[in-house]
């Protein structure tokens, strides 16, 4: 289970079944590509060429959007 939430750490991925948002925020900056595992399903999930993804290697993972901030995130806006 370390190991597991090791990649999750890097890879920022989390599912929320809820909202079927795929949650990626990583701590790496470019193209990666990580093991996700849901309650209905596991799989890949990361970045190519900017942008997320997910292939299902068994079950479901019903993804109906992204929340992907890259790292480094940008700055915010100044007032």
């Amino acid at each position: 289970m370390s190991s597991y939430a090791l990649l999750q750490g890097l890879t920022g991925a989390r599912y929320d079944a809820v909202t079927r948002t795929l949650h990626l925020h990583p701590r790496i900056a470019g193209d990666f590509r990580g093991f996700l595992a849901t309650a209905s399903g596991y799989g890949t999930a990361g970045v190519r060429r900017g942008q997320p993804f997910v292939e299902v290697r068994a079950g479901a993972i019903d993804v109906r959007r992204y929340d992907y901030v890259p790292f480094p995130p940008s700055p915010a806006p100044a007032d």
